[in-house]
C-alpha cells in the first residue's frame, strides 16, 4: 500500500493557568558598559532573553504564559504589550533596554509602569477562567535615583494577590564597592523573597537561567520543560 505522507500535529495543551511575566529591564547609561561577554551588558541582556524564549519555545506549558516589557531610564516604556507566548515572535522582538533609553536610574518608574499591566491583567481576568498571575522580572545594574520610592511601590505591589516581583542585579565581577551593596540591598527589599527571588548575576546568561527559575517557581509548574 502507498504510504499517503499524511503528517499529524500534536494538539495544542490546552490552559489550565494564565501567568504573565512582565520584564523590566533597566536601560540607563551604564548599561552601555562592556559585559564578561564583550558586548555590552544591553545587548548580553538582550541576547539572554532571546535565548530565553527561544527555550521556552520548547516547553510542555508554554501556552499558559504572556509576556510584556518595560523599559527604564528616568522613564519607563512599555516595548511589548502583553501578549500570549504562542503569538510573540520573540526573534525580531526588540529587548535591548538601551534602545530609546540611556538615562538615570529610576527603577520606580520601572515598577510603576509594570503594575499598571499586572492590575489590568489581573482586573480583567475572567470570573470563571483559569487562574491568572504575574510574576515581575526585574534587572537593574546600578542604583536607584530614589530608593525609597521604589521601595514603596515594590510594598504597594507585593501587597496584592497572585504576583511576585524577582529582581536580578547584573553586578560587575569584584565589584563590592558601597553603591554595589546598596543596589544589592534595595533589589533584595523589592523581591517578593529577599533569597529565592532575587539573585547577583553577571551576565545575559545568568539573567535567563534566574528569570526563568523565578518563572517556574511564580507560577508553581517545577520546571519549563
Amino acid at each position: 500500500m502507498e504510504e499517503t505522507g499524511l503528517i499529524i500535529n500534536k494538539p495544542e495543551v490546552p490552559q489550565t493557568f494564565h501567568q504573565l511575566g512582565i520584564l523590566v529591564l533597566d536601560g540607563s547609561g551604564s548599561m552601555a558598559g562592556t559585559g564578561r561577554q564583550g558586548l555590552t551588558k544591553a545587548q548580553e541582556v538582550e541576547v539572554g532573553m532571546k535565548e530565553m524564549f527561544s527555550r521556552f519555545d520548547a516547553s510542555r506549558v508554554k501556552n499558559n504564559f504572556s509576556f510584556a516589557c518595560v523599559k527604564f531610564d528616568t522613564s519607563a516604556t512599555t516595548s511589548l504589550q502583553p501578549t500570549l507566548f504562542k503569538d510573540l515572535d520573540y526573534f525580531n522582538e526588540d529587548f535591548n533596554p538601551l534602545n530609546g533609553k540611556g538615562g538615570g536610574t529610576h527603577i520606580f518608574d520601572g515598577l510603576s509602569e509594570a503594575k499598571k499591566i499586572a492590575d489590568n491583567f489581573l482586573s480583567n481576568a475572567p470570573k470563571d477562567g483559569v487562574k491568572h498571575s504575574v510574576v515581575i522580572l526585574l534587572m537593574s545594574d546600578g542604583m536607584c535615583f530614589e530608593p525609597d520610592t521604589t521601595k514603596t511601590i515594590a510594598n504597594d505591589i507585593k501587597q496584592g494577590d497572585n504576583i511576585d516581583v524577582a529582581c536580578a542585579y547584573l553586578a560587575e565581577v569584584g565589584n563590592n564597592d558601597d553603591e554595589a551593596n546598596e543596589t544589592k540591598s534595595l533589589m533584595q527589599d523589592v523581591a517578593t523573597n529577599p533569597v529565592s527571588y532575587y539573585a547577583t548575576v553577571y551576565d545575559g546568561e545568568t539573567l535567563r537561567k534566574f528569570f526563568e527559575r523565578s518563572i517556574s517557581q511564580s507560577s508553581g509548574i517545577g520546571k519549563l520543560g
